[in-house]
């Protein structure tokens, strides 16, 4: 006996098939040509096969589930309703069985099988993705997490469903992407669940020292998310002012700041040189705390009231609408309206085709929420705004557009290797229906596309049309019709040149793919 599951990629599929004696996984290389397919393949495979781990733990589930339906059937036969058989209820007598088994403690036991439960009964759409390698078990544990609290069967059938799509179709997922994307259909659709984890977050603030050795203790200060941000960017402001020489790493710089600043302990820097720069003056330090901003973004009918669409906290991921305005409310609150029509007009600040406008600034980051590239989860406020086509300074209109189709949060690591190290290519993409893709192709020729996170908040922002006309777009290398540029290019000319004429094979290869697609079975490649 044989049963497969099947994953759609972008040109084939992925198979795994199940025999009485074996488990066979199919993972299909990549659409590459040329001498970079092997190390995309192998790229594919090292980066990839984890996700099939979920076919093995799904099947695991299936066991341990039938067990515990078993259990409860034989129950509800016994009639029995006593002190004891409430205690020891049939998940718990399953859970101990596993526990021995697999040689586990009995709270880890529970887990297990309530997970179990979980992917039969309340989310088995999503149980499905694992089962198909879609998502790999820890994200599948994600959702278990933040569905917890859905106690009404339909809305959770729903929520399933819901979830699944957006899953399937995110791209780019990690542990904090999938986590954010339950979180937001979860607070959209049922506040209470969200909600009840904040109430019993807030009801949980203390402060906790566990000793963990003769000479060192922890301190766990539990509080609200945005305060926890605001407490790491404060101590990060103070710790801006040692000099280069000083010897500590992030951690110790943060760990004496925050020791020194609740002790009132003068906080200084640990070089030992005469010729110390540092400033870590009590003016210096208060000048670099005032500049600490918490940026939130939400929609003007979850504020007044009428929507309960969540809000994104930077630094945090989406917050319930009742949280956004109780922050909307403090006193140290400043409000700002973000007018997207405002883009229509422009997009680049007047008189400097480089500089986007405010509105864009906020715009970009918010849709994207993090740093775009694929994996990265460094806030989107923290990051650098990207020119994903590189503007040209000396030929702006040769060059990329300041635009919301050109436009994306970059971490400095992830600028950086974009722009000095060889082979790396990235792009950006905003379909006809406003979604804005992100597409990272590494060095091996391996290609990850990715949505932008938070289409939901603001999915105004790719219908807006391209403010830069027939100019460059994106992928295009020059203007229609314009002659070829007769003088000589800089290295880095050439560079953005080349990047161009890449972009734009990749789109011709990619739309070729999706017409291919569609004409055979009519389903889109991702």
């Amino acid at each position: 006996m044989a049963t497969t599951t099947a994953e759609r990629t972008s040109s084939t599929r992925s198979s795994v098939v199940v025999t009485d004696d074996a488990i066979q996984v199919r993972i299909p290389r990549p659409d590459t040509a040329g001498p970079q397919s092997a190390r995309a393949a192998t790229l594919a495979f090292a980066a990839r096969a984890d996700s099939f781990q979920g076919l093995v733990l799904w099947h695991r589930y299936e066991a341990i589930y039938a067990l515990l339906v078993a259990r409860m059937a034989q129950a509800d036969a016994n009639g029995a309703n006593t002190e004891y058989t409430r205690v020891y209820d049939p998940l718990c007598q399953v859970a101990a069985s596993y526990a021995v088994a697999a040689g586990v403690r009995q709270r880890s036991a529970e887990h297990f099988v309530e997970a179990a439960q979980a992917c039969f009964e309340k989310i088995p759409t999503v149980g499905r993705l694992l089962r198909d390698g879609l998502i790999t078990p820890a994200w599948f544990t994600r959702v278990v997490e933040q569905t917890s609290l859905v106690i009404d069967p339909d809305l959770m059938a729903f929520l399933d469903a819901e979830i699944a799509h957006r899953l399937s179709t995110l791209g780019g997922l990690t542990s904090k992407r999938v986590e954010d994307a339950v979180k937001v259909i979860v607070a959209e659709h049922d506040p209470d669940a969200v909600m009840l984890t904040r109430e019993e977050v807030t009801a949980q603030k203390n402060v906790i020292v566990n000793p963990l050795n003769e000479g060192m203790s922890e301190v766990i200060v539990t509080t609200t998310a945005e305060d926890a941000i605001l407490i790491k960017d404060a101590l990060d402001a103070v710790i801006a002012g040692v000099c280069p020489f000083d010897p500590r790493t992030r951690g110790q710089l943060r760990s004496d700041a925050a020791a020194a600043r609740l002790t009132g302990a003068p906080f200084v820097c640990a070089c030992g040189r005469e010729d110390c720069a540092a400033e870590l003056s009590d003016e210096a330090v208060a000048a670099r705390c005032a500049r600490v901003v918490l940026h939130v973004v939400a929609r003007k009918d979850t504020l007044d009231g009428t929507s309960t669409l969540p809000a994104l906290l930077d630094g945090y991921g989406p917050i319930s609408a009742d949280h956004a305005r109780e922050l909307a409310a403090r006193p140290d609150a400043v409000r700002r309206e973000l007018n997207l029509d405002e883009l229509m007009d422009h997009q680049a600040q007047p008189g400097n085709p480089y500089r986007p406008t405010a509105a864009l600034d906020t715009a970009a980051r918010a849709v994207h929420g993090t740093c775009s590239w694929v994996g990265c989860d460094r806030p989107a406020w923290k990051c650098d705004l990207d020119h994903v086509t590189e503007f040209n300074h000396a030929d702006p209109a040769a060059g990329g557009a300041t635009c919301a189709c050109n436009l994306n949060p970059k971490c400095k690591f992830h600028h950086g290797l974009k722009t000095h190290a060889a082979g790396w290519l990235d792009d950006q993409i905003v379909g006809a229906d406003g979604v804005i893709w992100t597409e990272i192709t590494t060095p091996e020729g391996l290609t990850v596309r990715k949505q932008a996170a938070n289409g939901w908040l603001i999915p105004e922002l790719g219908l807006i049309p391209c403010s830069h006309g027939g100019a460059t777009r994106p992928g295009s290398g020059h203007a229609e019709g314009a002659p070829e540029p007769g003088r000589a290019r800089t290295r880095l000319e050439a560079k953005h040149r080349y990047r161009m004429r890449q972009r734009a094979a990749n789109r011709r290869a990619r739309e070729a793919a999706i017409a291919a697609m569609e004409a055979a079975d009519g389903e889109p490649p991702f």
